[in-house]
């Protein structure tokens, strides 16, 4: 059997809101430990790893590992029709295959049920061995204003960090933007300086997880992947890695999936 409460739905509409932006379709692996999804986008350039340990919750009961297939986006419009002021109840009835989310306020209680998937002959979400040159952590807000500022003149944002100085530029037809941060929430670790060029299509899903954590943790490397990890109040996290923009021959570019930085990587 699966259960779990919350007394207040708020942060859960928004983490599934969160996820919701990158990935149409995954696997929710239900547990002892907890809450877990690990998918990756269509396309392959961008992939999310949620963790929600069992304390994350009120109220949690998981007697054996399940994995529940499901359509985010489904998901997340019912998980829309909830507030923050709701108490929230998860509950999986494996006899109907079907996922319910049950809201109540007061005396009043509404209940939705959404038809899971059948499992597909999937491969598994690769967990990825990366050793990033730049390491540091970033406010929220400050984030989510440099990803928008930049996305008013282009499609994609070059990052670049030397010493203690982060810069973030875009450029397009309209003009250009340069932001320049120095006040960082924790000292920066980076071993030399460290360039690379990321999708603002994807940034601006991915800053939708900063409405559930104060602060991001940002890795990257010069033409390799950028994470992303939002903690949460509890110890549960939401991680991103976003595949870089590479630069070919006459200056033309193309995105990368993100396993294949993953196996050159490892090579």
């Amino acid at each position: 059997m699966f259960k779990a409460s919350l007394d207040s739905a708020g942060s859960f509409i928004k983490i599934i809101d969160a996820l919701a932006t990158i990935i149409d379709v995954a696997t929710i692996k239900v547990s002892k430990a907890g809450v877990s999804v690990k998918a990756m986008d269509p396309s392959h350039v961008a992939m999310v790893d949620l963790e929600l340990p069992s304390d994350t919750f009120t109220d949690y009961k998981c007697d054996k590992t399940l994995p529940i297939r499901i359509n985010l986006t489904d998901l997340n419009r019912f998980m829309k029709r909830g507030s923050a002021s709701d108490t929230l109840e998860l509950s999986l009835d494996q006899q109907r295959n079907k996922v319910k989310i049950k809201f109540k306020r007061g005396k009043s209680t509404r209940t939705f049920s959404l038809g899971l998937l059948t499992e597909d002959e999937e491969e598994e979400t690769p967990s990825p061995k990366l050793d990033f040159n730049a390491k540091f952590s970033l406010n929220t807000d400050e984030f989510q204003r440099a990803i928008k500022d930049a996305q008013i003149v282009g499609d994609y944002i070059t990052f670049t960090i030397s010493e203690e100085l982060l810069t973030l530029e875009a450029s397009g037809d309209s003009g250009d933007v340069t932001i320049e941060v120095e006040e960082f929430t924790d000292p920066p670790d980076i071993k030399g300086k460290q360039s690379a060029m990321y999708s603002l299509e994807y940034l601006v899903d991915i800053i939708k997880a900063g409405s559930v954590s104060g602060i991001v943790n940002v890795e990257f490397s010069t033409e390799m992947p950028i994470k992303f990890e939002f903690p949460l109040d509890t110890e549960g996290k939401i991680t991103y890695l976003l595949a870089p923009r590479v630069e070919e021959e006459e200056e033309e570019y193309e995105d990368i999936a993100v396993e294949e930085t993953f196996d050159e990587n490892e090579g």
